[in-house]
């Protein structure tokens, strides 16, 4: 089921980790409804609050989680992490509850305040609130994939209140050498495999045509970025529509997931998450 998007005032978590060294999370506490604040364009990479001390322990989420379990407080949150190819650490949304957690999220929509109709650059460095909608950043995807082999987790919601979820046994991206070439294999789910087509695709936006497609340009007539072949079944950086404003093939591609809702469906809510295959809840 979809967890809903939290925000929380500073608590200080401090221990010893394994290697004897101190530190401090900051760990934001529940308050009410979300602001729309949150879905405000941020630059990512240009965030200036200072990491707590030992943030750079954290690879991702899943390396975070024996720290919220050994003191009994595993909930969702935003934390800073440093994957091993990063140079400095960056926040994300961790969703510690979805199946057993360790969740590193890399894209979340729910009320389409934010525009994801965005150019190449975007897509690479990020977009977005990490407690909000957002998309993580390519370059931070492939960084976080690149050392460790990672599974992925898909929540899709539609308009009726339904849920449903596809869970890829191994999921990465290659650098932008690569265009971003997408590697995912492993269905499990019962939202369909709306992704397969994608294996192996490079990644394209609206400025930069990578898909295979001779005559056309599947980034603008979806009108989101994604890995396109000759287009797709899948493409989870459409344009938000609500349902007022959305009439199947007469308005176009939506948020889509062919195999879940068909072509032509908007959906309402996503989320994409990622931890490494071997990470194991009950320690």
């Amino acid at each position: 089921m979809m967890v809903k998007t939290q925000t929380f005032s500073l608590v200080t978590v401090v221990l010893l980790v394994a290697v004897g060294i101190t530190f401090s999370a900051e760990i934001p506490q529940q308050q009410g409804a979300q602001d729309d604040s949150l879905n405000r364009h941020v630059d990512l990479a240009a965030q200036t609050n200072p990491p707590p001390p030992g943030a750079a322990h954290f690879e991702d989420c899943a390396t975070l989680f024996p720290l919220l379990y050994w003191t009994n407080t595993v909930h969702d949150g935003v934390f800073p992490i440093k994957p091993e190819s990063n140079t400095d650490h960056f926040d994300v949304f961790c969703d510690m509850t979805t199946d057993g957690g360790g969740w590193t999220v890399i894209q979340k929509r729910f009320s389409g305040r934010l525009n994801f109709v965005r150019k190449w650059a975007d897509y690479r460095n990020g977009f977005g609130n990490v407690e909000g909608e957002h998309w993580l950043g390519l370059d931070k995807i492939h960084n976080l994939t690149s050392h460790k082999s990672y599974e992925l987790y898909v929540e899709l919601g539609d308009w009726e209140g339904n849920f449903a979820h596809a869970k890829y046994g191994t999921f990465s991206i290659g650098d932008e050498s690569t265009d971003y070439t997408l590697h995912v294999g492993g269905y499990s789910g019962d939202a369909g495999d709306s992704m397969a087509y994608s294996n192996g695709k490079k990644f394209s936006a609206r400025d930069r045509d990578n898909d295979v497609w001779s005559s056309g340009h599947c980034a603008q007539d979806y009108s989101g970025a994604w890995w396109y072949g000759s287009c797709g079944n899948s493409a989870l950086n459409g344009p938000y529509y609500h349902p007022e404003d959305y009439h199947g093939s007469d308005t176009g591609y939506g948020v889509l997931w062919r195999y879940w809702k068909g072509y032509y469906y908007s959906l309402k809510a996503t989320k994409m998450m990622i931890r490494p295959k071997n990470f194991v809840r009950n320690l």
